[in-house]
């Protein structure tokens, strides 16, 4: 079955709208369009929370966008309210822009998570960079105290207990 596209419905913008306040002030003036693909598009073999494309040229000027965010549907309809709203702040982190000097206007970027590397690497080699470190050095202060370690699949994520507030 091919894959279809939906807009996302207004919970999402205002999800995003309070991830855009408290994270991404950058963004508030950005013009975002949310949207649903039914299935997640992979890249290298791992299925993707979404994609982010920066609309540019006829597109910017047709859609009126500067950014078109695809939320993962399959993923999202299967996911709890806190990873949902990782996944939205994720495709959000991809999200950037720099204010000109001299006129004021934006320059809407892409840009790339922090670190990109291997476990394996990670496990022969530590933390070999000083990016891999800094990153590091935040992942220690994460609390993994509800996850359960499971040595063939890694951290189940299924024995976590979520709090709404």
């Amino acid at each position: 079955m091919p894959r279809e596209w939906s807009k996302a419905d207004d919970a999402i913008e205002r999800m995003a709208e309070g991830l855009i306040a408290n994270y991404h002030p950058e963004l508030s003036t950005a013009r975002i369009m949310y949207v649903f693909i039914s299935e997640a598009p992979s890249k290298g073999g791992h299925k993707l929370y979404g994609k982010v494309s920066k609309a540019s040229g006829f597109l910017e000027w047709a859609l009126e966008q500067d950014f078109i965010v695809m939320i993962s549907g399959d993923i999202w309809n299967t996911s709890e309210s806190h990873e949902r709203t990782a996944i939205l702040d994720h495709l959000l982190e991809r999200c950037t822009g720099e204010e000109d000097e001299k006129d004021a206007s934006m320059s809407w970027k892409i840009r790339e998570p922090d670190v990109q590397e291997f476990s394996s690497i990670l496990d022969r080699h530590g933390a070999w960079n000083t990016t891999l470190a800094g990153f590091i050095s935040v992942a220690k202060k994460v609390d993994l105290s509800g996850f359960e370690e499971n040595s063939e699949k890694g951290v189940d994520l299924t024995t976590v207990e979520t709090t709404e507030g």
